[in-house]
């Protein structure tokens, strides 16, 4: 009977410290579960977004040299070299002291390459010489559909549910996928990874509130932390992957990394609705169901959670932009965390001028993060050295960012950390730039290039992990999607520029001649 009273007491303790302000009262396995079901949605989005470093890589090559015979004939005047895009032939004429260019064509016997013709796109397509812009389109494609995706998905996911449109595009994305590894002609592939990239802003987007809502307002932080932790994850184990199936086609490296999203094939039973989107909405049968989920899962009082998700409703009402800003309801949906429900627009951005002031500011940041982040990551593996492991060491900086940022989000606002980190990348990659233009043949200083190359990628990564926090929370909850969305989408022009910012790779002698 005594033990009894002390399980009651206990229990009742246990109510006590439930949080009205967090909708799901108290932080549980429930919320692991679902957070580690979010992370793991990092890496099938990233890696159809990156995996161009790998397929898309350009190595070595020249003009394919024709079956000869009789090649031993040296003391003929007229000889051919065979270089990168052109097949040249010379006359050999001694009297005037120097070979005189007679015929110059195209590779019209093909293209010889330091790699098996089936290793990448551009190996099987021939994207060099003329048509060498057309691999850097194609990452070009992804990252114009990530425009689209960003603008679209992120509305589609504040009126239907964040559930849905992250499902939905998860298994178009499996699909789609698939897809490019049995695509046969340029176009085709050009088509489906644009509409990839549409698909992967449909998961991401999503996907980071979707974390973002489980977590109670204090400790959001730890989302973003756990997320570069988990990306940066994924592109080291990227790396390996690749290097493994380099001896294979390339489309065994797209089925493979495609598999990821196989997880997509029983989402639907695993992942839950945010409980935050469905109390805001009024859902309420869809929430009961959440809050007995998390009640069992968290053993908490169902009667207890039900009552802090029903308060959430009652607090629900339509407030316009002009009453938001009479208000002040940065500070009302920031402190005291009240759900508004109002159908907000990307007019809605452009109608109010604090919204909108922010919005600018905030556009420009993710142009600047994204042309940086994207311009390193894509152009790593054309660093002095081995590709995979210049691409596993690109990503392996990003976990000293990870722990930065981390420590920086205990003890510093995120306007703070954006700053510091931008301050550092600036400085490291203008460094770099001024190394590398003095280095010539010095290798000390071509490896000082290399390194503050590094540290401008984890600074890089280290404001952009921050973006992904900071900026869904300068909106209320039915505009962080649409404000996350459309910064996203304005990104996409620095992603667009991003495959063509690095400086073409320069090969060394490469030719091959033949006299006639």
């Amino acid at each position: 009977m005594e033990q009894n009273e002390k399980t009651m007491s206990k229990e009742t303790v246990s109510e006590k410290e439930l949080n009205d302000n967090y909708i799901y009262g108290k932080w549980g396995p429930y919320q692991v579960v679902q957070t580690a079901i979010s992370l793991f949605n990092i890496w099938p989005a990233g890696y159809q977004l990156l995996i161009g470093v790998f397929i898309g890589y350009r190595p070595d090559f020249q003009c394919a040299i024709p079956e000869i015979e009789n090649k031993d004939g040296k003391n003929n005047s007229i000889y051919i070299t065979y270089e990168k895009c052109h097949i040249k032939t010379f006359l050999n004429n001694t009297n005037q002291g120097r070979p005189q260019l007679i015929n110059q064509t195209t590779c019209i016997h093909g293209f010889h390459y330091s790699l098996g013709k089936h290793s990448t796109i551009v190996t099987e397509m021939n994207l060099v010489c003329d048509r060498a812009p057309l691999a850097e389109l194609v990452q070009t494609l992804i990252m114009a559909g990530q425009l689209v995706g960003a603008a679209f998905a992120s509305s589609l996911a504040d009126k239907f549910g964040r559930k849905t449109i992250l499902l939905v595009s998860h298994l178009l994305t499996m699909t789609f996928g698939f897809g490019v590894a049995f695509s046969r002609s340029y176009i085709t592939l050009a088509i489906l990874k644009f509409i990839l990239g549409v698909l992967q802003q449909g998961m991401v987007m999503p996907n980071a509130v979707l974390a973002l809502e489980l977590f109670p307002e204090r400790t959001r932080f730890y989302t973003e932390t756990l997320g570069m932790f988990v990306w940066t994850t994924g592109l080291i184990i990227m790396a390996p992957i690749a290097y493994l199936m380099k001896d294979y086609s390339w489309r065994y490296l797209q089925i493979a990394l495609t598999c990821f999203s196989l997880f997509s094939l029983v989402q639907y039973w695993v992942q839950d609705e945010s409980l935050r989107w469905l109390a805001a909405n009024g859902k309420k049968e869809e929430a009961d169901r959440v809050i007995r989920k998390v009640a069992k899962w968290n053993k908490l009082n169902y009667e207890d959670l039900r009552k802090i998700v029903e308060g959430k409703m009652a607090l629900t009402k339509t407030v316009s932009v002009q009453q938001i800003e009479d208000k002040k309801s940065d500070q009302l949906y920031q402190k005291s965390d009240l759900p508004l429900v109002e159908k907000y627009s990307f007019l809605t951005i452009l109608r109010n001028k604090n919204i909108f002031a922010i919005s600018l500011i905030m556009w420009f940041t993710w142009v600047t993060n994204t042309l940086t982040y994207f311009g390193l990551t894509l152009t790593s593996t054309r660093l002095a050295g081995d590709r995979f492991l210049n691409f596993f060491l690109s990503s392996f900086v990003e976990y000293i960012a990870v722990i930065l940022t981390h420590v920086m989000l205990l003890c510093l606002g995120r306007r703070a950390i954006t700053i510091i980190f931008h301050a550092i990348c600036g400085v490291s990659l203008a460094s770099a730039t001024i190394l590398n233009y003095f280095a010539g043949h010095n290798s000390a200083l071509q490896t000082l290039s290399v390194v503050t190359t590094f540290v401008g990628k984890m600074a890089i990564a280290g404001s952009f992990s921050t973006l992904f926090l900071y900026t869904p929370e300068l909106y209320p909850t039915n505009l962080r999607n649409v404000g996350i969305g459309f910064s996203s989408a304005f990104a996409r022009i620095g992603g667009i520029l991003s495959p063509f910012a690095g400086t073409p790779k320069k090969y060394p002698g490469f030719q091959e001649q033949y006299f006639l």
